[in-house]
Order: C-alpha cells, then sequence, then structure tokens
C-alpha cells in the first residue's frame, strides 16, 4: 500500500458510488463527460478514484443525474473528508454514517469486537438483551429492522472476518438460552465469506480491548474505522493501517474457531 490521493479510500467510495449511480441511468461515462464539458478521462479518473474533483464539480455531477437531496448530501459529507488520511464523523440522530459506504465498497472487511456481538450477527433475542438495557422494547424493535434494511444493501461477495472476544457472550444480563442461540447462530451463519472465530479473554494481545473495523478496496486501499458513542473515527495512513492489521493478524494467530468453543462450552 501506498500514500497518495490515488491510496485514500474517501476518495476511492466517491469514485465507485458516482460510477454505480451513473450506469443505474444508463448513462455512459463519454455522454457524461460531454453532457458535463470535461474529457472522459477527467470524468473516468473522478469514478476510479484517482483524481480528486472539488465540490463543484461534484454538484455538477449529481444534479445532472437528479439525485435525492438525501444522496446529495451524503456525497457532499463523503468529499468534506475524502482527501484526508484522518477524520472525526459527528453522529447526529437519525443520520445514516459514512460507514455504511465504506461497507458497501469494501470486497473484505475485518472486525475486531471484544465486548458485543456485531449487529448484523445478532439474533434477535441478543438484541433485544443488550439494546434493551437502555432503550425502550418499541425503540429496539425499530432498530433491528433497520439493520435488517441495511444488509439487503451487503455486497453478496464482499468477505467479512469478524474475531469475537469471549466477553461477548458472557455478559450477565444473557440467559443460557439466549447465549446458546447466538452461539448457534454464529456457527451456522460461517460460510466461505463470513468468517467468526473466537479470541478467549486469557489470549487477549495487549492493547486490543477497544473494537475496531478495517474495510479493504479492490484496489487493496484500507481505511481502519473506530466507532464510538456520538463519533466515527476514520484512519487511512499507511502506518495506523499496518499496525491495525498487525494487531489483527496478531489476535488471528490465537483465535478458536467457534465450533471449537461451542463443543468445549
Amino acid at each position: 500500500m501506498t500514500d497518495g490521493p490515488s491510496h485514500l479510500p474517501g476518495l476511492y467510495v466517491i469514485g465507485s458510488r458516482l460510477r454505480e449511480l451513473r450506469d443505474n441511468r444508463g448513462i455512459s461515462l463519454r455522454q457524461l463527460a460531454v453532457k458535463l464539458g470535461f474529457n472522459p478521462s477527467t470524468v473516468s479518473g473522478w469514478e476510479t478514484g484517482v483524481r480528486p474533483l472539488d465540490v463543484g464539480q461534484l454538484g455538477w455531477y449529481l444534479g445532472y443525474l437528479q439525485v435525492t437531496p438525501a444522496e446529495y448530501q451524503l456525497m457532499m459529507r463523503l468529499h468534506g473528508q475524502a482527501e484526508r488520511a484522518s477524520h472525526i464523523e459527528s453522529l447526529a440522530p437519525g443520520e445514516a454514517s459514512l460507514q455504511d459506504v465504506y461497507l458497501r465498497y469494501a470486497v473484505h472487511t475485518y472486525e475486531w469486537a471484544p465486548r458485543v456481538v456485531p449487529d448484523f450477527l445478532q439474533t434477535s433475542e441478543y438484541a433485544h438483551a443488550v439494546l434493551g438495557r437502555t432503550s425502550q422494547p418499541d425503540d429496539v424493535d425499530l432498530e433491528i429492522l433497520t439493520r435488517q434494511v441495511r444488509q439487503v444493501d451487503r455486497n453478496p461477495h464482499h468477505r467479512h472476518t469478524v474475531l469475537l472476544g469471549a466477553a461477548a457472550l458472557d455478559h450477565e444480563f444473557l440467559s443460557a438460552e439466549i447465549r446458546d442461540a447466538q452461539l448457534q447462530h454464529l456457527t451456522t451463519s460461517a460460510t466461505g465469506r463470513m468468517s467468526t472465530q473466537l479470541v478467549p479473554d486469557s489470549l487477549r494481545v495487549t492493547g486490543t480491548t477497544e473494537p475496531f473495523v478495517i474495510y479493504e478496496t479492490a484496489d487493496r486501499i484500507f481505511a481502519v474505522v473506530l466507532r464510538h458513542e456520538h463519533t466515527v473515527t476514520y484512519l487511512s495512513d499507511s502506518d495506523t493501517v499496518n499496525r491495525y492489521l498487525g494487531t489483527f493478524s496478531a489476535l488471528q494467530r490465537k483465535a478458536a474457531d467457534y465450533r471449537v468453543a461451542v463443543g468445549s462450552c
């Protein structure tokens, strides 16, 4: 992995989304370039993420494609951090996170979840047990529905490797039935593109108690995402990415497959 504008994940996901929007409307790259008054190679550079575009150029592109206001706002938010190696996103109530866009265009996601099963792998009962401690039942049901809708957009060819801390299945508010059902769900969810492994507490690597996600694109561009209660931090400088990849590899070497964990329970 190298540094430079062509290896910034923000530019890559903007370009991927622009290409997808154009293709969905049946417009060729050359047609759009002529309409906007740009050289086709310039538009191609935008769509492949190797050439940055300014906010005016992005506005013309989105305006010509007549995108929805929500799509326009999301793309402008992406543009605001596209050329930064690090960025902190503040989450407003009801506002979609840019993390969903990164997930959509990643080919492989590496996730370390030390204390809670990732939401897309949670059973309904586990979600109610975890979320119900701070939310009303109706709010929990709405959150579960929102998660299900989000999964529809997941790339079917996307690979997801999850390392799960033992603490995620050892909460005092989880009944034995909920825990066993969650374990069974994790076991049956395993496919060639979904891998979930357990990292016992005794084998934790120093400094890995906080969760993180690493997104990898088809061009091997990486972004590390750290999610907090009201903010999301995005990191893509090569030194930081390599440190997180190294940590994930160390955890993975010490991980026990869930099928082994289930058999030993």
